[in-house]
């Protein structure tokens, strides 16, 4: 035994001093020790490094030809990571590069492979990780990751340790600054590159470990202004917003999360350092991500980045604690921090359209498994991201087959519920069978039945989550025109802006009384058109209050002006007029109808009671007298006084089928205490009432 150990300790011995191996040199043991020789000559390193680095490139090669295939092939793998990277060699790149060898030559000398994104430390604090096909790699944001969370626990010993190192490997940028580099090639990125986000979290962490550790206090803050001194210069993207960190510095990709942890980051570092230019730049940054906060949310899940890509479990919560940490000093994102998190706890939704003979049409909020189990053929089961989907079965023989469908989210919360049927028709060849023109009439029946929807009524924006929970698409809010005004006030664009993404708004523009002349319905028509172009999600736009017979002339030439500007500037806005039927409905519509107003929706409020002058219903026949081809409806301002469960579904089936009604809005989807109303969905106090569990 003590001769086996004299032997194992003379070879490591022979290894640290560099000596060739018994066999001939690869390609990229040569590439590798060229690349050492000549940046030692031009004393881009220094000779101490040059001979560690040689030692480890020599132990890299005596293991590739001793271990077992499965584990010498990732030493090989290391070994010609550091030989092909194509960046001069200086003396920060070759510490990180060798060092990553030595990480993977200690590692796979003993384990096989690990999962994906393991971690492991360096004799000298220094984390790397393992990346499948790169192996372990050093890995900038993982280091300062870890510097951050032994400065939180107060290990000043490893705090300088770790620091310590990381500066010996930080690389001089041209036009200044440090920077801490990936070195290896990634999703189309070629190596070295930056990350912005890593630029981030190094100036907040250098400028901690300075307050944590005073002996090093001064070289600690100058790495951290040097930090942040690259973001501004190579690290920024313009987006409409304002300015969004690049997490790949080689690419524009807009990720959410990136952005909130580097406004926290520069937050931090700019209240330790004084830098009030660092300060400055994380105040817009906040105001960016607030203003595109909307654009990652879809009403059920986040998105990991921009335009539609979800975010995993794991980011999306991570998500969920970074606008919890902004929340504390900007309440603006205390909403989405709730809201985001609510999600992780919500199941799937759904919305069905008809499709084709055989075939099943949905639409899925979030991403999740579905399986769907049918007597039509074989069961399927699809990982989905979310949106439309449309699957297609062939059943053998007549009939009309139920579909069941589950649906399971990345966190399984489960939802079920049973399709549309699939329907086989006897003589499917012959197009002019009575079945098939059946089935086709029955699909031409509801035409677009996907788009019908299910709102409420909001006495403050703020109540949009409420609406939210229920799993309803679209929310009503009365906007007031204060006279004279040309565009609407900023704070109400952004409580309208911060309705939750995925919900459709309905606003009521009310001028109070309808105005009687030109200059008075131009300025009014301009500030919807204002309001139109700033509010995205604006779906609906319908002029109050309602007319009468007496104002029904001026109300349809408001209208019309109202409809130009909007459309002009935003066609997709639909604007029509809000009839009520409580206020002698039938000579208003039709006072209205000889006025050739036009429109693209009607909101129809409900009478009580259908009598000779109300309508508890809208009339089809005297609307389609009146206007010609009728537009969509939206039933509008639906109530129970005593909020009962059975008014309130009977007010979504009576007319989901409806060709002409495209939804249905519910008076208020909460009580209000100060006016004593009690028809909301809600208590007052938030609370769930019977007819909200009813309608969700």
């Amino acid at each position: 035994m003590r001769g086996l150990v004299c032997v194992v300790v003379a070879l490591a011995a022979l290894l640290l001093a560099g000596a060739a191996p018994a066999t001939s040199v690869t390609s990229a043991e040569k590439a590798a020790l060229t690349k050492l020789k000549s940046a030692q000559k031009a004393g881009r390193i220094d000779a101490a490094t040059a001979a560690s680095a040689r030692a480890e490139i020599a132990r890299a090669a005596h293991l590739i030809r001793t271990l077992p295939n499965g584990r010498g092939y990732h030493v090989q793998v290391a070994l010609d990571e550091a030989a092909s990277f194509s960046a001069p060699l200086t003396e920060p790149r070759a510490l990180e590069l060798y060092g990553a060898l030595k990480a993977n030559d200690d590692f796979f000398s003993k384990h096989w492979a690990p999962a994906d994104l393991t971690d492991i430390v360096g004799a000298d604090g220094v984390v790397y990780r393992y990346f499948g096909g790169y192996d372990f790699r050093f890995h900038p944001l993982a280091n300062f990751g870890v510097l951050n969370a032994r400065i939180a626990a107060g290990d000043a010993a490893g705090t300088q340790q770790l620091a310590d190192a990381l500066i010996t490997r930080g690389v001089y940028q041209k036009g200044g600054g440090i920077a801490w580099e990936y070195d290896f090639n990634f999703s189309g990125g070629r190596a070295p590159w930056l990350s912005g986000m890593a630029q981030a979290v190094a100036a907040q962490a250098f400028a901690a470990a300075a307050a944590l550790v005073p002996a090093r206090a001064t070289a600690y803050m100058n790495e951290a202004r040097a930090a942040e001194r690259v973001i501004p210069k190579r690290l920024i993207n313009n987006v409409s917003a304002g300015p969004w960190i690049r997490l790949y510095g080689f690419s524009s990709l807009v990720v959410f999360n990136a952005q909130l942890q580097s406004t926290l980051s520069l937050q931090s570092y700019a209240t330790a350092s004084g830098d009030s230019a660092a300060a400055a730049l994380a105040k817009r940054m906040g105001n960016a991500a607030y203003a595109m906060l909307p654009r990652f949310d879809t009403g059920y899940w986040s998105y990991y980045s921009l335009p539609d890509e979800p975010s995993p479990v794991s980011y999306h919560q991570f998500v969920v604690s970074l606008l919890k940490k902004l929340a504390v000093n900007d309440p603006r994102f205390s909403a989405a921090a709730a809201r985001f998190a609510s999600y992780e706890k919500q199941p799937p939704a759904f919305q069905l359209a008809n499709a084709g003979v055989g075939q099943v049409k949905f639409w899925l909020s979030k991403p999740a498994t579905v399986r769907l189990d049918t007597a039509a053929g074989p069961a399927k089961s699809l990982s989905l991201n979310g949106g439309w989907q449309t699957l297609q079965w062939s059943p053998k023989q007549p009939g009309i087959y139920s579909v069941h469908v589950t649906a399971t989210d990345w966190l399984g919360n489960k939802a079920t519920f049973d399709a549309l049927p699939i329907v086989r028709v006897a003589a499917a060849a012959k197009t002019t069978s009575a079945a098939v023109r059946a089935v086709r009439s029955a699909q031409s029946a509801v035409p677009g039945q996907s788009a019908f929807t299910v709102g409420a009524g909001l006495s403050d924006p703020s109540q949009a989550p409420l609406a939210q929970q229920l799993g309803l698409r679209l929310v009503r809010v009365g906007v007031a025109w204060p006279a004279a005004a040309a565009a609407p006030d900023p704070n109400l664009v952004a409580a309208l802006a911060g309705v939750p993404a995925g919900l459709g708004e309905l606003v009521e523009l009310n001028t109070g009384t309808i105005p009687p002349d030109a200059t008075t319905q131009g300025e009014v028509a301009q500030y919807a058109a204002a309001l139109a172009q700033q509010v995205p999600a604006l779906r609906y736009l319908v002029l109050a209050p309602a007319p009468t017979p007496g104002t029904a002339a001026a109300y349809a030439t408001t209208l019309a002006a109202i409809r130009d500007a909007v459309h002009a500037v935003t066609p997709a806005v639909a604007v029509g007029p809000l009839i009520d039927g409580s206020l002698a409905p039938r000579t208003t519509v039709q006072t209205l109808g000889r006025s050739a107003v036009t429109g693209d929706v009607i909101a129809f409020k409900p009478a009580p009671t259908t009598t000779q002058t109300s309508w508890a219903t809208p009339n089809i026949s005297v609307l389609t007298s009146a206007f010609g081809a009728l537009p969509p409806l939206v039933i509008d301002g639906v109530a129970s006084p005593t909020a009962d469960p059975a008014a309130y579904t009977a007010a979504i089936t009576s007319n989901e089928c409806s060709p002409n009604v495209a939804g249905v809005v519910f008076d208020q989807i909460a009580d209000n205490a100060t006016t004593e109303t009690t028809t909301g969905l809600f208590d007052a106090t938030g609370n769930r009432k019977p007819a909200a569990t009813a309608v969700a």
